[in-house]
Protein backbone atom coordinates (compact mmCIF):
# COMPACT_ATOMS: atom_id res chain seq x y z
CA UNK A 1 0.00 0.00 0.00
CA UNK A 2 1.41 3.41 -0.97
CA UNK A 3 1.83 6.19 1.59
CA UNK A 4 0.99 9.77 0.67
CA UNK A 5 1.77 12.94 2.59
CA UNK A 6 0.52 16.44 1.76
CA UNK A 7 2.66 19.41 2.77
CA UNK A 8 2.07 23.12 2.27
CA UNK A 9 4.70 25.87 2.29
CA UNK A 10 4.64 29.66 2.31
CA UNK A 11 6.76 30.79 -0.62
CA UNK A 12 7.60 34.08 -2.31
CA UNK A 13 8.09 34.43 -6.05
CA UNK A 14 10.50 37.33 -6.48
CA UNK A 15 11.17 39.14 -9.77
CA UNK A 16 13.63 41.88 -10.57
CA UNK A 17 14.19 43.52 -13.97
CA UNK A 18 17.85 44.34 -14.62
CA UNK A 19 18.59 47.74 -16.22
CA UNK A 20 20.95 46.12 -18.76
CA UNK A 21 18.25 43.70 -19.86
CA UNK A 22 17.12 40.37 -18.54
CA UNK A 23 15.44 39.50 -15.30
CA UNK A 24 16.04 37.59 -12.10
CA UNK A 25 13.40 35.22 -10.77
CA UNK A 26 13.79 33.58 -7.35
CA UNK A 27 11.62 31.39 -5.15
CA UNK A 28 12.11 31.71 -1.40
CA UNK A 29 10.59 29.60 1.34
CA UNK A 30 9.08 30.50 4.71
CA UNK A 31 8.33 34.17 3.98
CA UNK A 32 12.02 35.08 3.60
CA UNK A 33 11.12 37.71 1.02
CA UNK A 34 13.64 40.29 -0.13
CA UNK A 35 12.63 43.98 -0.13
CA UNK A 36 14.76 44.51 -3.27
CA UNK A 37 12.42 42.48 -5.50
CA UNK A 38 8.80 42.59 -6.66
CA UNK A 39 7.25 39.91 -4.46
CA UNK A 40 4.23 37.67 -5.07
CA UNK A 41 3.43 35.49 -2.02
CA UNK A 42 1.96 32.00 -2.55
CA UNK A 43 1.00 28.90 -0.62
CA UNK A 44 2.32 25.84 -2.46
CA UNK A 45 0.94 22.40 -1.52
CA UNK A 46 2.53 19.18 -2.74
CA UNK A 47 1.69 15.50 -2.42
CA UNK A 48 4.60 13.09 -1.94
CA UNK A 49 3.86 9.39 -2.44
CA UNK A 50 6.11 6.49 -1.44
CA UNK A 51 5.15 3.35 -3.38
CA UNK A 52 5.47 -0.31 -2.36
CA UNK A 53 8.57 -0.72 -4.55
CA UNK A 54 10.18 2.26 -2.71
CA UNK A 55 9.86 4.53 -5.73
CA UNK A 56 8.30 7.91 -5.06
CA UNK A 57 6.45 10.63 -6.88
CA UNK A 58 5.56 14.21 -6.12
CA UNK A 59 2.81 16.43 -7.44
CA UNK A 60 1.99 20.10 -7.03
CA UNK A 61 -1.51 19.89 -5.57
CA UNK A 62 -2.27 23.60 -5.35
CA UNK A 63 -0.62 26.98 -5.79
CA UNK A 64 -2.65 29.78 -4.22
CA UNK A 65 -1.79 33.46 -4.05
CA UNK A 66 -1.85 34.74 -0.47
Amino acid sequence: MACTSRNCFNICLETKINPNGGAEILVRCNDECSPNFNVIPFIACIDITLNDDLSFSSELFSLTKR
